[in-house]
């Protein structure tokens, strides 16, 4: 196992191929080293690449404005105590000029950008159930996408990254060698919107969702909710029914802790509980996920692999993304009628 990744070996840059090599090759060429939060995924190479095109898609490229799309990613990490996250997008926002905001977010201070403190506002309201707040800009599929990968991304970084671990480090106990440089060291001007689309040929084909109609973001998050679906496989038909019931209760959203998590999936048979649980816990506490739970699971079938593993915690990830989704797809539905 990897000492920088939990629960799986990820494949090194120097020993990619096929779709793993064509998703780095692009994501070192246009923004960042491939560091521990891009090869967390590397063993599942369908997740890998459904996930950096929505980043691409949503975040890199579009009409609206990247820094405002890191403060929307800084937002979320925050909301779901992403500590690694959150390190690197406000290593970002230096990146792109702004360490004045930088300091002022990690103070705990509003913007003094009214747009931008309405932004930041947004993408932390997207952790708490229910409508979020306004969103104050468009377009909303880059907006809507950002915020969505962020929400999926952070979920796995709690989940198999080591407690501690910073951005620039290898080890939890380095120190960071620059902050925010695994996540972009260089911002291109040239980047065409859709350029990931052909990573995505052959991946499972979902239906766009209706704020993403149209745009490479869209068929981005429809590809990786399709894909992430998958991970449903490795379950019983009734225990995906109870991650399905304990994620929808809580609306994807972090919980107090585990107390009402566990009695909802006693009623399973115990082999069929340890895997439902490992779901649930990706989609709701990620950070309450042990390494003994991952490799108790892995022991109840010899065929369980890494890319079982990063597929079943996906699975779990993606289902409270999509209850996130739909809280802001009926949000922005609800505005659009009353406007």
């Amino acid at each position: 196992m990897s000492t920088y990744v939990r629960h799986v070996t990820p494949v090194a840059p120097e020993r990619a191929n096929g779709l793993v090599a064509r998703v780095y090759e692009q994501a070192n060429t246009e923004a960042s080293s491939i560091g521990p939060a891009v090869q967390m995924i590397s063993p599942a190479p369908e997740i890998l690449a459904a996930g950096w095109s929505l980043t691409r898609e949503a975040h890199l490229v579009g009409a609206a404005p990247v820094l405002d799309k890191t403060l929307v990613a800084l937002g979320v990490s925050q909301a779901n105590h992403c500590h690694y996250d959150t390190l690197a997008w406000l290593g970002a926002l230096r990146l792109l000029g702004r360490p004045d905001l930088a300091d002022a977010v990690d103070r705990g201070e509003p913007p003094a950008d009214a747009r931008h403190a309405a932004l930041l506002d947004w993408a932390r309201s997207t952790a708490t159930p229910g409508a979020p707040a306004p969103l104050p800009d468009e377009p909303v599929a880059e907006y809507f996408g950002t915020a969505l990968i962020s929400h999926f991304i952070n979920r796995l970084v709690l989940a198999m990254l080591p407690a501690g671990l910073t951005p620039g480090t290898l080890d939890p106990a380095d120190e960071p060698a620059f902050e925010g440089a695994p996540v972009f060291r260089q911002w291109r001007t040239d980047r065409a919107p859709g350029a990931s689309l052909p990573l995505l040929a052959g991946l499972p084909e979902g239906r766009p969702p209706q704020w993403g109609d149209g745009t490479p973001a869209g068929t981005a998050y429809a590809t990786l909710a399709a894909a992430a679906g998958q991970g449903a496989g490795l379950l019983t038909p009734a225990a995906c029914h109870a991650v399905r019931d304990v994620i929808s209760a809580h609306r994807g959203r972090r919980p107090a802790d585990t107390d009402h998590l566990d009695e909802p999936l006693s009623r399973l048979p115990e082999q069929e509980r340890i895997g439902a649980r490992l779901a649930v816990l990706a989609g709701l506490l990620p950070q309450a996920l042990t390494d003994d739970e991952v490799a108790a699971w892995r022991a109840t079938d010899r065929r369980y692999s890494d890319h079982c593993t990063v597929y079943l915690l996906a699975y779990g990830a993606m289902a409270a993304v999509g209850h996130i989704e739909a809280d802001l797809a009926e949000a922005h539905t609800s505005g659009a009628e009353s406007a």
